[in-house]
């Protein structure tokens, strides 16, 4: 009978749980990619659907995370789909070396693994703490290109990206690279044009864990030449867009079910498609249809009229946070509903020290913002010690929204 079995997935365990899930894949189990310390309940053993495969944290942003199902045939799929873009692209997937950072409970970091397992590539686990020594990084990409001359491709998501291009050594290492795979969130535009001035080999992709990561991504050399969307579908993969600008997928490998709320439920229509929770539309590269990511689905909000997508103002805070030095950790920017607007953003502020009087920072950043349109500054800003994402490094939305309610602003 298939069974559960739960593999902690600690970083500097890396290679042991590999090793572990490979065992249970061999006695046909499903394999639970726990997170440390996690506490999530999973499903009885009678309920299980047939084969193998991974269970999976997913989503999370409206309902908290769902347990999602991936068979090891979908899993594979993925590989073998990715591996296909690689030889379209001009390398050989086998000939590869991939260099991996990302947690073994994400499927972003489980994917470049099992692409090594299905490929027969090269691979390295790369620890958190090298990914912070940007000279070590470099030192040691520049030992395995002198050993084996092979291309060296990795994934990173943009927070990566943004930490290593402005350090020398960071720089170097990211240039080395045949194929930069990014995703989890949008690049910021002012760090894509920065990634193109330095010929950083860049590709944009869009997935998600229900469809087992990517399924559509941008080639290094559209990328370079300007292009903001994340590419196009993969040989296995169907995008529509509706009017409302849904972004809709087909494939072979969209998750067998998920579990929520202590029951699973199909994540497909009859017609074999899945929604996702991003917004999109089409725009022409080449004479084809690429897709460009707008938002979350989810966050979006409309005031006064026009649609705002909360992310984009966390990600313009963030870079005004950075470039001048303001003591803020951490920002969530969110809609509530507004009489006069219909909705209107705030903003969750972690300051980096709790001494520090708040009033003159904020003073400081509403001027910084003051050219902004209305409908993108943030009405109010609360002090939120607390704030933080949930497993899957998303923010709650319900969570904060109820946090908002018994809370006042900053003064």
């Amino acid at each position: 009978m298939t069974k559960i079995a739960v593999v902690e997935c600690i970083p500097e365990k890396n290679l042991d749980c590999s090793k572990e899930i490979l065992k249970n894949f061999e006695k046909h189990n499903w394999v639970y990619l726990a997170p440390p310390k996690d506490q999530t309940k999973i499903p009885t053993s009678s309920t299980l659907p047939e084969g193998e495969g991974i269970i999976i944290s997913s989503g999370g942003s409206l309902g908290g995370p769902n347990l999602c199902f991936q068979s090891l045939k979908n899993l594979t799929n993925s590989a073998l789909s990715t591996g296909k873009w690689l030889k379209n692209h001009g390398l050989k997937p086998n000939e590869c070396i991939i260099l991996n950072s990302l947690p073994l409970h994400h499927i972003s970091g489980f994917m470049p693994w099992w692409r090594h397992q299905t490929w027969g590539s090269g691979y390295y686990w790369i620890s958190n703490s090298i990914m912070h020594k940007p000279l070590q990084l470099k030192q040691f990409s520049e030992a395995l290109t002198n050993k084996h001359r092979r291309p060296l491709i990795t994934s990173l998501v943009p927070t990566q990206l943004l930490s290593l291009i402005d350090n020398t050594d960071g720089l170097k290492w990211l240039q080395s690279l045949a194929v930069i795979w990014v995703g989890g969130a949008s690049i910021p535009i002012d760090l894509a044009e920065k990634a193109r001035r330095k010929s950083i080999n860049l590709a944009p992709c869009y997935g998600a864990t229900e469809t087992v990561a990517m399924v559509t991504c941008l080639s290094p050399k559209d990328f370079l030449n300007g292009s903001n969307s994340v590419g196009f579908p993969l040989e296995d993969v169907e995008i529509e867009i509706n009017k409302r600008n849904s972004l809709k997928i087909k494939t072979s490998r969209i998750a067998t079910s998920k579990w929520k709320n202590n029951k699973f439920e199909s994540i497909k229509d009859s017609y074999g498609w899945w929604e996702a929770g991003d917004l999109a539309q089409y725009i022409t590269l080449d004479n084809r249809k690429a897709i460009q990511i707008l938002g979350r689905r989810d966050s979006a909000i409309n005031s006064g009229g026009e649609t705002i997508f909360p992310e984009d103002i966390e990600m313009e805070l963030m870079k005004i946070i950075s470039k001048n030095q303001i003591p803020i950790k951490d920002i969530f920017v969110l809609g509530v509903s507004d009489k006069k607007w219909g909705q209107r953003l705030v903003a969750l502020t972690k300051f980096k020290e709790k001494e520090l009087n708040r009033y003159p920072i904020i003073s400081l950043l509403n001027d910084l913002i003051e050219d902004w349109q209305p409908s993108k500054k943030p009405l109010n800003w609360y002090d939120c010690p607390k704030l933080s994402r949930n497993i899957n490094k998303k923010w709650e939305i319900k969570k904060w929204q109820d946090w908002i309610a018994f809370n006042k602003p900053i003064n």
